[in-house]
């Protein structure tokens, strides 16, 4: 009898700890910040989060989940290039329904699993800069003959 009650109260364990964890949690690793990988296909390429540096290509950042971010990447003789980073509800919050229950989504909320920020990693590829224009081309002045002057008689 008592192996049938410890068998029954794992079982039971497991169950509850299946249900009590939240679907968002599990799947995204919960927490306020969620880490971005951004690459460039210029290696060493600067990168910018919200205007300030955040190293050089390719870079790992914890990006906060609560807000936008604009992510820019430079380097020179190329374009800038700039993507922004949207903070979208987390799909795997709705398997709670399945899941979690309750409890789950209580968890998601707790952990601030609740949203994500989209594109999950960034990749850029930078165009070249134009070629600078060549320096503009002076008229050329030639020579020409010294204009008539007329002379008035009795002047």
């Amino acid at each position: 009898m008592t192996r049938i009650r410890a068998f029954g109260a794992a079982v039971a364990a497991l169950g509850i700890g299946a249900v009590g964890t939240g679907c968002a949690t599990v799947a995204t690793g919960g927490g306020r910040d969620k880490k971005v990988t951004i690459v460039a296909d210029q290696p060493g390429a600067t990168v910018y989060v919200d205007g300030q540096p955040s190293g050089t290509s390719p870079a790992t950042v914890s990006l906060a989940r609560k807000t936008e971010h604009t992510v820019q990447v430079v380097a020179p003789g190329y374009e800038p290039a700039q993507v922004t980073l949207r903070r979208r509800l987390n799909p795997w919050l709705f398997g709670n329904l399945i899941l979690g229950g309750p409890l789950g989504l209580v968890i998601d909320v707790i952990s601030d699993s609740t949203h994500t920020l989209t594109p999950d990693d960034v990749k850029v590829n930078l165009k070249p800069l134009p070629p600078a224009p060549g320096p503009v081309p002076q008229p050329q002045l030639t020579p020409q003959a010294a204009p008539a002057v007329y002379v008035q008689p009795g002047s």
